[in-house]
């Protein structure tokens, strides 16, 4: 099978196959450039980055929880 990806989320057997015809013919067995499915260790790597910030965010007082919402929120203008 062409696209067999053990890197990618949805992954069963080592296999994990693209939804479309075009991701399907794009898909590199077994390589971390997984352009046709979400890979597991960006899942992962979200998720430590999330449970960091947040830990980083519970030692702040308001007036500074102000000031990063607001950081952020210009970030995304």
């Amino acid at each position: 099978m062409n696209c067999n990806n053990k890197h990618c989320l949805w992954n069963a057997f080592d296999q994990c196959c693209a939804e479309s015809e075009e991701l399907y013919v794009a898909a590199i067995p077994n390589t971390l450039d997984c352009p046709s499915a979400m890979r597991i260790d960006h899942q992962l790597a979200m998720y430590q980055i999330v449970d960091e910030v947040d830990e980083m965010m519970l030692g702040r007082n308001f007036k500074e929880l102000i000031e990063i919402h607001k950081f952020v929120k210009d970030q995304r203008k």
